[in-house]
């Protein structure tokens, strides 16, 4: 079975930066593109997709959770390359998708509250934007005749640094966290 379709959602994402030198908070944005979906066995195929993701974090320099002194907006597109396997009828299945991220960096752009510390990150650019990680989720879809529509929550860990990690440079992680929730629409096509 081949199917092809679209996707769209929103994300929260962080960053994990060690060391650690201010409290960080999610940032949302939006996600959404084109997908191809190959079923070779009973309950198990494969899932390709092209996508643009919105990803980012926030920063609360006084550690309080009730301002944002600086946030960091990063566009991407995005291609992950899944295992798909689900349970269920032909009416109603639950999915699983896990595989590999790849993603590239399309722009970024931050803001800075006047009167707030610089930090070492802050105007720093992106120093590698070339991303890979792993991604995993579930969900629900419905199958009417060759219409799927669904609905999945999916995690994201990305194993590559924004920044240069070595021993003489200012961090040594600062990987990308992503969760989003996808509604999707697909045509089976044969």
């Amino acid at each position: 079975e081949w199917y092809v379709g679209v996707t769209g959602g929103a994300s929260l994402s962080n960053i994990t930066l060690v060391p650690k030198l201010v409290d960080k908070a999610f940032t949302v944005g939006n996600n959404g593109g084109v997908s191809v979906r190959y079923i070779s066995e009973p309950h198990f195929g494969l899932q390709a997709e092209l996508n643009v993701l919105e990803a980012g974090w926030k920063e609360d320099e006084e550690g309080h959770g009730l301002s944002t002194s600086y946030e960091r907006n990063l566009r991407l597109v995005d291609f992950p390359f899944l295992l798909h396997a689900y349970t269920g009828d032909q009416l109603f299945r639950g999915v699983l998708n896990v595989g590999p991220r790849f993603s590239y960096l399309l722009s970024s752009s931050e803001t800075l509250v006047a009167g707030s510390t610089p930090l070492l990150h802050h105007g720093k650019p992106v120093d590698h934007p070339f991303q890979y990680g792993i991604v995993g989720g579930g969900g629900f879809e419905l199958h009417a005749k060759r219409l799927v529509i669904g609905l999945e929550g999916r995690y994201t860990y990305y194993m590559s640094n924004l920044f240069n990690d070595a021993v003489s440079d200012d961090f040594n992680t600062s990987g990308l966290q992503v969760v989003t929730v996808n509604a999707y629409l697909q045509l089976r096509l044969f």
